[in-house]
């Protein structure tokens, strides 16, 4: 669930990505997508810049790249810590959700530079930062969304 989550940052609101996003993001004991886009702000001035958050992306793909090669795959899968029997059907859907050139494989560009959609929907003023306004109503919308 943890790549699946990540992948999320990366391309949330691709058709069918939000209800899997909302599960991600339901699973106890895991950090939401507030808790990530908060953490991306570096220089801790409380403001989570477009800048910022690609260079948050880029430090998790060289963590997430296991064996070095420069790309995500199902060979990387044991960093990513998935359980069950769901786990390599997991791996191939982020794949499918990021791999632009459909090569079976995320590189750095595809994941790096790929739709921040996640943050553009907490960038609700659309000015390139999320304040902590603008992350309180997102971290609001992901609650309602996880309700029952």
């Amino acid at each position: 669930m943890r790549l699946l989550a990540i992948v999320m940052i990366v391309s949330l609101g691709t058709s069918g990505c939000v209800g899997m996003a909302v599960r991600a993001v339901a699973q106890p004991g895991k950090r939401d997508f507030a808790d990530m886009l908060a953490k991306a702000d570096t220089n801790n001035d409380g403001v989570i810049t477009r800048a910022e958050f690609t260079e948050a992306r880029a430090k998790l793909f060289k963590r997430m790249d296991r064996n070095g090669d420069g790309y995500l795959s199902e060979d990387d899968a044991p960093r990513f810590s998935l359980r069950g029997k769901n786990g390599k059907d997991r791996i191939a859907q982020a794949i499918l959700l990021t791999d632009k050139d459909g090569d079976g494989k995320v590189s750095y560009d595809e994941f790096v530079n790929g739709p921040s959609i996640l943050f553009d929907r907490a960038d609700t003023n659309h000015d390139g930062k999320i304040d902590a306004v603008e992350l309180a109503a997102f971290r609001a919308v992901l609650a309602a969304r996880k309700a029952p």
